[in-house]
């Protein structure tokens, strides 16, 4: 236990700092643990607690074989020839959610709006309307940094934040429900990640076929990468970048002689970056996409900003423009949350069976019952 415990912590690349800041061991304690002593049961718990990890992957057990979502992680796996911590947590973490959530016979309807079209940058720009009216009917030309938010309210749909990984992105169905997770970063980034999963979900996934971990580079790479990835890619450009509500913003900053005789420069695609809450890179590209820029331009004047600026936001700082939104993602998705009281409440499971496979503390929990109450 107490190597398998060291090698997991090696394997989320946790150092002895962050072990101590994250929990209440001291240095030398924390650095004894990384290097393979035994751990007390309390110590384990301090450790689940202050990373925000089940209690299952510090053990030999933690591998989820033998079931019936095993074959929607081989792939990911197979990828691999070293262990992948962050796939078991996925394979852990939709495990323990089929076993709480009521069965699904079927996914969910929503689904079945989205048509099977050829993957072309219309059709991208197309579902995305359909996502739009989908996700807030009531807004679908503005701002969406509460987009997890809203994907939480859809039916069958559980988003969820995913700490400590090489990922960016994961989406999967399993069981007749949608997961997407995604590591914190970059707010715009996430954002746009969020975007990306979504459209692997409306265009790629068949309920147990295949669970699709992300990096960096799979995402916004727009036309250099696979053409499933460049469209999801431009799929998630025109659903956070609507072709109506970009071009309500450019004649709002024409108005406010911020735009001056309709020249886009990079201070008008900064002010849509940090509007509609994506990057720089972006915003340039749906621009692009849209005609209102030349090819080519975003890339150069990027370049640009960060030899004389350092970064995109830099700029955007320099010239006092409003700091984007940020995108929460709650800790316990909605769905999953009254699952979870649910069972608790009626018996049917523990609050530290939750908390050991989840990774939720205790406190979570009952503050997740004071809210619902």
């Amino acid at each position: 236990m107490s190597q398998v415990l060291a090698d997991r912590l090696r394997d989320l690349r946790i150092s002895r700092d962050s072990l101590v800041s994250k929990t209440a061991l001291g240095r030398q304690r924390a650095s004894e643990i990384i290097g393979g002593a035994k751990a007390t049961v309390a110590e384990l718990r301090q450790i689940c607690a202050g990373l925000r990890l089940p209690i299952q992957i510090f053990t030999d057990s933690s591998k989820v074989e033998n079931n019936s979502i095993s074959p929607l992680f081989r792939s990911a796996r197979d990828s691999s020839a070293e262990y992948d911590i962050t796939v078991e947590r996925i394979a852990l973490f939709v495990k323990a959610s089929l076993e709480l959530l009521p069965e699904r016979t079927s996914p969910p309807r929503w689904l079945g709006g989205f048509q099977n079209e050829q993957r072309t940058y219309p059709a991208a720009d197309r579902s995305s309307k359909v996502a739009r009216l989908l996700i807030d009917p009531a807004n679908v030309d503005g701002p969406l940094a509460d987009l997890g938010m809203k994907l939480n309210q859809l039916e069958g749909l559980i988003v969820s934040p995913i700490e400590h990984t090489r990922y960016e992105g994961v989406s999967l169905i399993a069981g007749n429900y949608c997961f997407i997770f995604v590591s914190p970063r970059f707010s715009g980034r996430m954002l746009f990640t969020l975007g990306h999963e979504f459209g692997h979900i409306v265009t790629d996934h068949v309920d147990g076929e295949f669970a699709k971990f992300e990096r960096s580079r799979d995402i916004g790479s727009f036309g250099k990468s696979r053409k499933s990835e460049a469209f999801v890619d431009a799929f998630s450009s025109c659903l956070l970048l609507p072709d109506t509500g970009v071009g309500k913003f450019l004649a709002f900053l024409a108005d406010q002689k911020i735009m001056v005789e309709g020249k886009i420069t990079d201070r008008e695609i900064l002010y849509i970056a940090r509007f509609f809450g994506v990057s720089f890179d972006v915003a340039g590209l749906r621009l692009e996409a849209l005609g209102l820029i030349p090819e080519g331009l975003t890339f150069s004047l990027s370049r640009y900003l960060r030899e004389e600026f350092g970064s995109p936001e830099k700029r955007a700082d320099i010239l006092n423009i409003s700091p984007r939104q940020k995108v929460p993602i709650p800790r316990i998705p909605s769905l999953l949350s009254d699952a979870i009281l649910r069972a608790v409440n009626t018996g049917e499971t523990s609050i530290g069976w939750v908390s050991n496979s989840f990774g939720y503390s205790i406190g979570e929990i009952f503050a997740q019952q004071a809210r619902a109450s």
